[in-house]
C-alpha cells in the first residue's frame, strides 16, 4: 500500500510540474504576466499564482477557460506536451466550435444553459461498486498482521481539482 502511494504522489507531483512548466512557457512566449493571464482568462489572480507555485493543479474550468480565450494555443500540446505550442491557423478555425462549454463569464450575466445528460450516463448513485456484496466490503483489511499507518489522504472535489494532504514527521 506505501508503494502504491508513493507511486501516486510521484504521478500528480509529475503531472503538476509539467502543466506548470508549460503554463510558464506559454507565459514567456505571449510575454504576459501571471496577473494579466488571470485577468485575460478571468479567473483570480491567485489562482494563477497558486498554479504556478505548485501549491494547486489546474481545475478543468481553467484548463477551457485558457483553450476559449487563446484559440491558438494547442490543446495537445498544453494537455499532453505532443506538437507545437500553437495550432495552424487551419486548425484554429476548425476546431474553434469544439471548445465551447456553456461556462459563462464573470462579466456576463446570462445565466448558463441547462445540459442534458446523456441516456447512457447511469443516474447519481447507481454505480456497479454500488451492489458490493457485505462480505466483499472494503472495510475488511487488505492484509493481516502488517501494523500500517496512514501517510496521505487525497481528497476529490466535484469541481474536478484535488488536494493531497500528508502526515507530519
Amino acid at each position: 500500500m506505501q508503494n502504491i502511494t508513493n507511486v501516486i504522489y510521484l504521478l500528480f507531483t509529475f503531472v503538476k510540474n509539467v502543466m506548470r512548466d508549460r503554463l510558464r512557457k506559454f507565459l514567456t512566449q505571449e510575454g504576459i504576466s501571471p496577473s494579466q493571464f488571470a485577468d485575460e482568462i478571468g479567473v483570480q489572480r491567485s489562482a494563477i499564482s497558486h498554479i504556478l507555485s505548485g501549491r494547486n493543479y489546474p481545475s478543468y474550468e481553467i484548463i477551457v477557460k485558457i483553450l476559449n480565450r487563446y484559440k491558438r494555443l494547442s490543446p495537445d500540446w498544453l494537455l499532453l506536451g505532443t506538437g507545437s505550442m500553437y495550432r495552424s491557423e487551419n486548425s484554429t478555425a476548425i476546431n474553434s466550435a469544439s471548445y465551447n462549454t456553456n461556462i459563462p463569464s464573470e462579466a456576463s450575466n446570462v445565466p448558463p444553459q441547462p445540459t442534458d445528460i446523456p441516456p447512457e450516463t447511469p443516474p447519481m448513485g447507481n454505480y456497479p461498486h454500488a451492489n458490493v456484496p457485505e462480505n466483499e466490503s472494503s472495510s475488511q483489511p487488505l492484509s493481516t498482521g502488517v501494523n500500517k499507518s496512514v501517510s496521505g489522504i487525497v481528497i476529490l472535489y466535484e469541481d474536478r481539482t484535488f488536494e493531497i494532504y500528508h502526515q507530519r514527521d
